[in-house]
């Protein structure tokens, strides 16, 4: 009789407290986590997968003193600026200004994913008192620590900006912050490493002729402000060269981070390591298996514990914009 007695009161008091845990909602995620992070953690390694339909973020801008009919968007770098509003800024080629013809150019949106950004005007043209070479700022790449926005460059070596607010940016410093050919991204592996790793395109002599010279080199930093490591770790295309555009997949190098492995980004093809140093083939997906090569320079932002993979488009029905399509981990 004790014992029903007992039994009874254990059964009402578990079942008084699955209810009292349900009555609340479920803790939403909070950070920037993409879909993969976690779900990494507990299944292994992942594959990535577009998952629906690419929409027009932005075309060719109106560039005021330096338009040109020719002038296009290119490599680019998307966040969100600490007034809640996203900020995509594009190196734009082909435009009227002397020299290489190069500049960086920005819209804002209230909404990630949507057509049709406000343009807010050039956003950094060369300047020769900060060591630019003419006509040449290029490829930026947004990353933020400790509460400070910083970006980063090319224009004789990499250089870097920083921001309270991801609006206004003051330069770090007047020179290069290290050696370097283009297209910079920017790898936190603190966790892991202790370190930044800097990934760009290097353009050698006799490096590989199969790929007209290029290929993709990583330098290492505790701090984002430096000092950069003097050595530079080559790390060479994987994707056979293409046709016609031979060093295609040693430009605008991504590399990202979901759960214990490491995804490297040439174009839309996609590998996977357990080191973000040393990787080998085959690729794991295609994300563009009709054209590799019609749109370029990806880049991956995560909103709301959603992915994003963005790029620029060039050839195609519509082309000359940066296009954006949700991305999720198998």
């Amino acid at each position: 009789m004790c014992v029903s007695i007992s039994r009874m009161v254990a059964y009402c008091l578990v079942t008084a407290l699955v209810g009292w845990a349900l009555s609340f909602p479920l803790l939403a995620q909070t950070g920037e986590k993409g879909d993969g992070a976690d779900r990494s953690r507990e299944n292994g390694p992942l594959v990535p997968r577009i998952d629906g339909e690419w929409i027009k973020l932005v075309g060719r801008p109106s560039l005021e003193k330096w338009a040109s009919p020719e002038a296009e968007p290119v490599d680019f770098t998307v966040f969100r600026a600490e007034d809640g509003r996203w900020q995509l800024i594009s190196c734009i080629r082909k435009t009227a200004q002397s020299g290489a013809n190069r500049l960086l150019y920005r819209w804002s949106s209230a909404e990630l994913a949507r057509e049709g950004w406000q343009p807010e005007g050039i956003f950094l043209s060369s300047k020769p008192e900060w060591d630019h070479a003419e006509g040449l700022v290029q490829a930026p790449f947004h990353v933020r620590d400790g509460g400070q926005h910083f970006l980063f460059y090319n224009s004789r070596g990499c250089h870097g900006m920083t921001s309270n607010d991801g609006i206004a940016f003051e330069p770090l410093g007047k020179r290069a912050i290290f050696r370097m050919g283009r297209d910079v991204c920017v790898l936190d592996d603190r966790e892991t490493s202790g370190k930044w790793i800097a990934y760009y395109t290097s353009p050698e002599p006799g490096i590989n002729p199969a790929t007209k010279n290029h290929t993709i080199r990583a330098r290492t930093a505790a701090k984002l402000e430096g000092p950069w490591s003097n050595e530079a770790i080559e790390i060479p295309p994987i994707t056979p060269p293409a046709k016609g555009y031979e060093f295609v997949y040693a430009e605008s190098p991504l590399v990202i981070k979901r759960g214990d492995y490491y995804y490297r980004f040439e174009q839309l093809f996609v590998f996977r390591s357990d080191d973000p140093l040393k990787w080998e083939g085959p690729p794991i997906a295609s994300l563009a298996p009709k054209d590799p090569l019609k749109r370029l320079a990806p880049e991956i932002v995560t909103h709301d514990g959603r992915d994003y993979l963005l790029a620029y488009q060039w050839r195609g029905k519509d082309p000359r914009g940066i296009y954006l399509v949700p991305l999720v981990w198998e």
